[in-house]
Formats: structure tokens, sequence, C-alpha cells
């Protein structure tokens, strides 16, 4: 039962025994035969019959309120969908390889999206899924050194020039295994993630991207026999791109707010560099160890004794738990004009619906197919030679179950349900001949995340690939997921960012740009 409901009782039974005091002071005779005399009401029978009334009302209040959401919730399902779905868990994982895989030498390349999947927590039975948002190369590489040079001639004891502008580097000694050395490898790009506890990362992440002006990559040996310069463009950041997003996104929405959302979701998915252009200066290595030293035009005192190999981390991605899943298929009927989308029945509080994707209907026949399509969403077909029909979503709160009132819930995340109704063009509820709806969608494993162990056992996830990985550990993380903040007055403000343009009513690829012009 919604915990409202009370709060609109009290309300209307409040109401009804002050007006019905106005009442019995104005019209005393009327009042005196329905038992009422001024604020107080001496018949137990009417008394229960005003409670029963205030009780009528309070539905009728709660479900007329409960009718808002489902407005703003369809204005944000045509112009910022993203708005609706809740925020998953995230964490930052790092993959390590086995450094005796000589085959390494090219590079392993696991791609984005590559499902992990977690330990099962304590009295559990669903495993969480994970997947990664960077596309993530591993090499025979590893990390032996790292240090923070705070003066000139730090650096220059090292054998760099004393460029103009230099105040301070940062040391990274890179080694191979496998028995390679750095010619052998193509390797020509390498992420770095700075990790650590505080605003210490932070300030790694600001002089690298802010105050470092060139790359100098050499030897380890004395004298030295070669020295590669890169000036230009040597440290990128990462997770900024749209190809490197972590939540799902889609055209309609601006990419500015994902990237806000994720930050204040998950600040450590941007805690990532890159070194760059480092294939000319690799060439040149015949030895199993090289320096990498980041030239800084400002030193930073802090960083002093602060920066060492634990600060810094090869081989790692942002992580999101959300995977696609096809939904128990839902058996149509005309004793409802909504039906409850439930991934899993055997373990439904073990999956969230994040977004649905495609929704099919299927007779008794093969041939007895029909596709939906969402029904708020603009389209840029609008011929109506051939009958569309049509989907329209809601999201409401879990309502805790009987069992989880007893036993109590596994954490303070209960999520959502969504369900789910369908029209033809000419607002029949269906076709006659569906017997059942087939979804597919977007999940998360709802609060199950907080449930993971982590650190214990020797991985703390498994890649659904084929790959020379030794473990998976999870550096950050992971992160307790938030509902969707599309409720109450915090809709209208979502709404609200409307005015920043209004291409997000039709862009539903990057194709259909111009569709927004031609509708003018």
């Amino acid at each position: 039962m919604d915990p409202r409901l009370l709060k609109y009782y009290n309300h209307e039974l409040q109401h009804i025994r002050e007006m019905a005091g106005e009442f019995a002071l104005e019209y005393p005779k009327i009042a005196s035969r329905l038992g009422l005399d001024g604020f107080e009401c001496a018949d137990p029978y009417v008394e229960r019959l005003l409670e029963g009334f205030a009780y009528l009302s309070a539905r009728v209040q709660l479900k007329v309120d409960a009718e808002f959401p489902r407005f703003t919730q369809h204005l944000l399902e045509m112009v910022y969908p993203h708005y609706l779905s809740p925020t998953p868990s995230m964490a930052v994982v790092q993959l390590a390889p086995d450094l005796l895989e000589g085959s390494l030498n090219e590079g392993f390349v696991i791609a984005k999206e590559t499902a992990l999947r977690s330990q099962i927590g304590k009295n559990e039975q669903t495993a969480c899924e994970y997947r990664t948002a960077h596309d993530l190369t591993l090499w025979p590489i590893e990390l032996v050194e790292a240090e923070y040079l705070n003066t000139v001639g730090a650096v220059v004891n090292l054998g760099v020039p004393s460029l103009r502008g230099l105040k301070a580097g940062i040391l990274l000694r890179l080694k191979t295994t496998a028995g390679l050395t750095f010619n052998q490898l193509t390797l020509n790009n390498l992420p770095l993630y700075l990790r650590g506890v505080g605003d210490l990362p932070m300030q790694i992440y600001e002089q690298l991207l802010a105050n470092s002006f060139a790359v100098v990559v050499q030897p380890t040996n004395r004298p030295l026999d070669w020295q590669h310069i890169i000036k230009q463009s040597a440290v990128l950041p990462l997770g900024f791109m749209p190809e490197q997003a972590l939540l799902p996104y889609t055209p309609r929405s601006f990419q500015g707010y994902r990237l806000l959302q994720e930050y204040f979701a998950f600040p450590e998915r941007y805690m990532f560099v890159e070194l760059t252009q480092l294939q000319p200066a690799l060439a040149q290595c015949v030895e199993n160890e090289i320096d990498i030293i980041i030239l800084l035009n400002r030193s930073n005192p802090r960083l002093v004794n602060e920066v060492d190999v634990s600060r810094f981390a090869l081989f790692c991605t942002p992580a999101i738990n959300v995977f696609p899943k096809r939904a128990d298929r839902i058996h149509l009927t005309t004793q409802t004009n909504e039906y409850h989308i439930v991934p899993d029945r055997t373990r439904p509080i073990d999956y969230e619906i994040y977004q649905i994707r495609d929704v099919t209907g299927f007779g008794n026949t093969a041939d007895d197919q029909q596709a939906f399509l969402p029904f708020y969403q603009a389209s840029s077909d609008i011929s109506p030679k051939q009958p569309r029909t049509y989907y329209s979503v809601i999201r409401s709160p879990r309502v805790i179950s009987s069992k989880q009132k007893l036993q109590g819930p596994r954490s303070s995340y209960v999520g959502s349900e969504v369900f789910i109704a369908i029209v033809d063009s000419n607002e029949a509820p269906y076709n006659s001949e569906l017997r059942q709806l087939g979804i597919d969608t977007l999940c998360t494993n709802r609060d199950l995340p907080l449930q993971v162990p982590i650190g214990i056992g020797k991985t703390d996830f498994t890649i659904q690939t084929g790959a020379p990985v030794e473990s998976i550990r999870c550096l950050s993380g992971p992160t307790k997921p938030r509902p969707s903040n599309a409720y109450k007055d915090t809709a209208w403000k979502l709404i609200n960012h409307l005015s920043l343009n209004y291409l997000s009513l039709l862009n539903q690829n990057d194709k259909e740009g111009a569709t927004a012009l031609r509708s003018l």
C-alpha cells in the first residue's frame, strides 16, 4: 500500500470535520439530523460514515496526484529519456594480463561493452554483470617505478634538456616481460588510471593535463644512446568522447548532461589519461626498460614524496552495471491495459529495467508478429499509409513485499518497476490476434552490486570472452545505485532543460540532425 494514503486520509478527515463544524453553525437544524454538533460528532455511526468517506476521498486524491508523474514522465520521454532511468552501479576495474604470454607483443584488445561477471554474494543466487566502457589493449609491460621531480635540477639530472618553462616532472619507468624488448611492441598509446584517496589523484590529473607541455622518452642506461621528445598532444584525457560514454545515452540527449551525470555519480571514471605517440620512441629501444618523463611548467609541492607506483594503474577501464536482457514474455489479456515488465520471474528482485529497447507482439503463428514503436517519441516518418502500433511506459517506485517487511530489505535501495501499455494508430488496445509481448531491455542488478564480495579470492570479476587475463580487480567502487530523479517537483526542473535546444525532440540518431530543419 502506498504510504502516502495515510497522509491523504488524515488530511481529508480533518477537512471534513472542519467543514462539518462550519455547516453545523450555518445550518444547525439540518446538521442535527446528521448528528453533527459543531466540531464534534456524538453519533458513532455518523463518525464511521465520515471516516469511510475520508478514506474514499483520499484514494481519489492519491489517484489524481499519481497522474502527475505520468504526465511529466511522458514529457521527459519525448525530450530527455535518460532522466527516467535509474543511475546504475559503476566501478573501475583493472585487468591483470598474463605477463608471460608472448603473443601480447601485438596487443590484445578487450573491446568496449565486454561482459564482466562478479562473484556471487553471500546468501545470493545471481552474479552481477558489468560492461566495460573503454576499449582496452593488454601489453606485456608493467610499471616498476614512479616519482615526482619537483625541481628543474632533478629533471635535468636524468639527461633531459632544460627546456623553456620547465619547472618539474613526473618519471614513469616501464618494463617489458616475457623476454621481449620495447622495439618488439607495436604500442603507441598507453592509458593510465590515477588512483588513490582524497584529492591527490585530482592534483596529479591537473598536473598531467593542465601543466604538462612535453613528454621525453629515453632509455634507462647512461649515457643516453637516444632520446625522443613529444611536444604536441602528448597527454590526453579519456572519458569525454561519445564513444567512451559510461551511461547509455541516445542522440536526443545532450552529451553535456551525460558528462555531468557521470561525474557526480562516479568522479573516478574521469581519472584516466593517455600517453600518446609512443611508437617512434619505442622502436628505438632495444632494452626491456624505458623511462617516460612528463615535463611540467608548474611545480606542486604537495606531490613531493606522494607519487609512487601505487598512484598509477595500467590496463584499467570504467565499467557499469547495465546489460542487455530479454524480459519474460507478457501474456496479453483484456482484463488490464497495463502490463508489468518482469525481466526474470524466478529472481525479480535481482533485476531492474534501465531502458526498453524493442517491443514485439506475437500471435499464434510465426507470421503473426507486430513491432511496436515508442508512443512518446517524435518520428520523421509520418506517412499514414500503413497502420502503426505503439507502446508507452510508466516507471513507479517498487513497493516492498510482505517478505521484505518481515525480514527487512537487503539494502536501503528499493528501485523501481516498469509497466507498459500498448495501442495502435486507431486507438484500439492492440491487435486481437496477438497473444504475447516480447521485450528487449537494458537491465541492472538493482542493489545486488552492494552485496558483491570485493578483494576476496583470486579475482573480483571473470571475463566472458577468451582473453589472456589472470585476474580482474575492482580498484574503485562499486558505487551504490541511485533512483531516477524524475519524480515530484524535480521532474519540472528537468523539463526546464528543454530551453537549451529543441533538437532533442527529433534527433533519433546521428544521421537525422536535419529532421528538425525540415519540420520548420
